[in-house]
């Protein structure tokens, strides 16, 4: 195909960038310019997928793991933070973005953009530009709701007011209509597999699924396997933005003195502890992918890029899940036995125990984990996502054609 600009819009936390950036250094192998605003966070890591970063200063949270330090336990506080807070921030954000780069993208009009969900500047930038768009996701599918809660459908009251605002906010960018929580393209590419999917045969054709869709290229001073022959390694991975600490001490006294070597993939903003068991790693510069093909269990609060990521490598996981985001995913990953979901709420260290011992023992367990591993590999994320891609470019290209309209 001939060589297309590709603008890239996704929000600047870890799990959304990495699956974005296996996309995007797929379409520059085959020869695309793509460009991704960011903020000074990422702008190394996209660069190094041979992507150019368009370095922005608009308004972020810092340290917003401080808005969610008491909602641990009421699933409606931590909604009303993300309705209130999170949510308005990032279409403050957006606003920002699309009005710095409005003179850039006139002057290199892209040929497409490729936008997450709660990117919102892309899809506005879209609409300014005249230019078509497809979204491109790092978590499930849903319609007409926001999220599975234990299985069922639903959308928490904050965030239903959050959408009414979101309607009035995209009203002033031209977007008419209402539900625009729910909008959806022509094409919608999921970076996750069918199989992991809630309800995948309910879906149309608009949503393909294309498997994990990580980048990870080894950092200076890769980890090593250290780890005595036949002793069985636990990996915990904390989630990026950190957390009170309180996952960090219930692991360190579930496991200080185990049977396991644990390896520890701890968040910078997490506190560090007084000191640490003989028995724990820390792991402060390796990509969990290094460490996944010696680990018996990965230990983690249920992230879906961190989840994918464990079952792509054939390791059960446990999940202590940090928000309802992150408990959609541990339920969806225990309702197909592939770990177990360990509620926060009363979760104690001899439980967290009994849960690793389960997932590394369960025969059955790991037999289901190493079907899925071996679906990743008939499913090369990168590689769909971005024929998906080419193939609607080709087909609006056709379109215009036939229509008699040049490219």
């Amino acid at each position: 195909m001939e060589p297309r600009h590709i603008a890239v819009f996704t929000p600047m936390i870890g799990g959304h960038v990495a699956p974005a950036l296996g996309v995007c250094a797929e379409l520059v192998r085959r020869g695309h310019r793509v460009t991704y605003p960011t903020n000074e966070s990422y702008v190394a890591r996209i660069r190094e997928a041979g992507v150019t970063p368009l370095e922005l200063k608009f308004p972020q949270l810092r340290n917003a793991e401080k808005i969610y330090e008491d909602v641990a336990s009421d699933d409606i506080k931590y909604w009303r933070a993300f309705a209130f807070v999170t949510a308005p921030t990032a279409l403050a954000s957006s606003a920002a973005a699309v009005a710095e780069l409005q003179t850039f993208y006139a002057a290199n009009p892209p040929d497409l953009i490729l936008y997450d969900w709660f990117a919102f500047g892309g899809r506005i930038l879209a609409k300014q530009l005249g230019c078509p768009a497809i979204q491109l996701q790092s978590h499930f599918a849903h319609r007409n709701a926001l999220m599975r809660i234990d299985g069922v459908c639903t959308t928490p009251e904050p965030m239903s007011g959050f959408g009414r605002f979101l309607d009035a906010f995209l009203a002033t960018y031209g977007f008419e209509g209402s539900n625009q929580l729910w909008h959806y393209e022509d094409l919608n590419i999921f970076c996750v597999p069918r199989e992991f999917q809630y309800d995948f045969e309910s879906l149309d054709g608009r949503f393909v699924f294309v498997g994990a869709t990580h980048n990870r290229t080894p950092r200076q001073g890769a980890w090593r396997n250290t780890v005595e022959r036949g002793r069985p390694v636990i990996l915990i991975s904390e989630a990026t933005s950190g957390t009170d600490g309180s996952f960090l001490r219930l692991c360190l006294a579930a496991f200080a003195g185990s049977k396991y070597h644990v390896v520890v993939s701890k968040a910078p903003n997490t506190p560090e502890p007084a000191s640490w068991p003989g028995n724990f790693e820390i792991n402060r510069t390796a990509f969990n992918c290094e460490i996944l093909p010696f680990a018996n269990v990965m230990l983690c609060q249920g992230g879906m890029g961190t989840t994918l990521e464990a079952l792509y490598h054939g390791v059960p996981v446990v999940a202590v899940s940090l928000n309802p985001f992150n408990s959609e995913v541990a339920f969806r990953m225990a309702d197909l036995g592939l770990g177990v979901y360990v509620r926060e709420r009363g979760v104690t260290p001899a439980i967290l125990a009994e849960a690793v011992a389960t997932a590394s023992s369960d025969e059955a367990m790991l037999a289901r984990v190493k079907r899925m591993q071996s679906r990743f590999a008939t499913t090369p994320g990168p590689t769909a996502a971005a024929d998906a891609i080419e193939g609607y470019l080709a087909g609006r290209a056709e379109t215009s054609r036939r229509n008699g309209f040049a490219r």
